[in-house]
């Protein structure tokens, strides 16, 4: 990376001054060359700057979430528009923030301090800086990606670099966009996108602006429940998803307990106990919402150590009870198992007894069908006595019969022959 030049806060660059002096653009070689090629909408980006630097005073005092303070997000995201290094563009090739050089930030925070009201002594000023140049680091990188992302492959886009950036520069921007750890991150991030389930319908006013919208004149105080109504339902009154609705509809049963035992209760805490909390901001309100410190739980000490000492109580008598309800469950348990074990002794005595009847029982019926098959045996033996008999005296009748024929024929056969033989020797 190119070596970055030592910042010098109190003297800024008459450049950038010169030109939001005149309402003019902090970019004059690009905004220059854009209005000669064609005519458009015109700049946008760092407008509200220019406008509040024209009232004449040199720096102008900054709040979180206000609308002045969206010109710092500005301020961060075009301040090396006249700066020859480009610390933006050398930022965008680390993938992340924490590997971005210190000097790219101290130069970032310092040029910040020409055109704002800051003390970087406050804790508060300096964590909001930060998160602004992470934001336009952030929103820069995107674009980038965004406009990358047009082309069907690294090749083409190289023949078109974007118009911020100078060829080197969208070179390594594609080299960055291309590399195995960025599209691995990308792609885990449109994962974790897609488990997105509620989304805000409040455009590009933040969520501090709207409420500061809704804060009452006269006390100060916010609806919490209204306040994420209106952040999540369209100009019709339409909620953005049906979780957002379930959202509100808790918030609102919670305000309404509270009314009725008494308790107060503000926006922070609503949202933390609603929408859980998380470490640095408060979800639903904004970054700019800062979660109250540890040190203000310590005047509660008092009413925590009350409740451990209840909810103790409550786990020693729940603990007891347990016992309790463990030994009755022993006893039932082992009656259970002492009826289980008679149950089981009469279901062995009563299938011994099944058994012995049936083996009787297949005694008796094997008993009776020998009995019934000697006696169909005797019967088929005497029926086969009778039919031999009477075959057998069929058959001597038929041989009685064949013998008495042969006989007869054989007698008038010799009777024949001495016929024959005596009447032929008398002639």
């Amino acid at each position: 990376m190119s070596p970055i030049p030592s910042p010098t806060p109190s003297a800024p660059s008459p450049r950038v001054n010169e030109g939001m002096s005149q309402g003019t653009p902090a970019c004059p070689s690009s905004c220059a060359s854009t209005s000669a090629s064609k005519r458009g909408r015109g700049r946008t980006r760092g407008v509200s700057l220019e406008k509040s630097l024209g009232s004449g005073s040199e720096t102008i005092g900054a709040y979180p979430g206000g609308r002045v303070w969206r010109s710092v997000f500005h301020c961060c995201h075009s301040i090396d528009e006249d700066w020859n290094v480009g610390p933006r563009a050398d930022s965008d090739l680390v993938n992340k923030w924490v590997d971005v050089p210190a000097e790219v930030k101290e130069y970032i925070m310092d040029r910040v301090l020409d055109h704002f009201d800051l003390d970087y002594t406050r804790h508060e000023d300096v964590r909001t800086v930060v998160e602004t140049m992470m934001t336009a680091r952030r929103t820069h990188r995107n674009r980038m990606h965004a406009y990358f992302k047009k082309f069907p492959s690294k090749e083409a886009a190289l023949l078109k670099p974007h118009p911020d950036t100078t060829e080197e520069q969208w070179k390594e921007l594609c080299d960055l966009f291309t590399s195995e750890a960025f599209m691995k991150r990308s792609e885990q991030n449109k994962k974790n996108r897609s488990k997105l389930t509620v989304n805000h319908a409040a455009g590009s006013r933040s969520f501090q602006r709207t409420r500061a919208c809704m804060k009452n004149q006269e006390s100060g105080n916010i609806n919490p429940a209204e306040l994420y109504k209106k952040n999540y339902t369209n100009k019709d009154g339409i909620w953005t998803s049906e979780g957002a609705r379930e959202i509100y509809e808790r918030m609102d049963a919670f305000q309404r307990q509270c009314d009725l035992e008494g308790k107060t209760y503000t926006e922070i805490e609503v949202y933390s106990e609603i929408l859980g909390k998380k470490s640095g901001y408060v979800r639903g309100l904004g970054r700019a919402v800062k979660p109250p410190p540890s040190s203000t739980l310590t005047t509660q000490s008092s009413d925590l150590q009350h409740q451990l000492a209840k909810a103790r109580d409550e786990i020693e008598a729940m603990r007891a009870a347990r016992e309790k309800d463990l030994q009755e469950f022993a006893k039932k348990q082992a009656e259970m198992e002492a009826t289980l074990r008679d149950h089981r002794e009469e279901q062995r005595v009563e299938q011994e007894r099944i058994r012995l009847e049936q083996e009787e029982r297949m005694k008796r019926e094997q008993e009776r069908m020998r009995v019934e098959h000697e006696e169909r045996m005797q019967k088929e033996q005497e029926r086969m006595r009778k039919e031999q008999e009477r075959l057998r005296a069929e058959i001597s009748k038929e041989l009685e019969k064949k013998m008495s024929s042969v006989m007869e024929k054989k007698m008038s056969d010799m009777s024949k022959r001495l016929f024959s033989q005596f009447g032929g020797s008398k002639r």
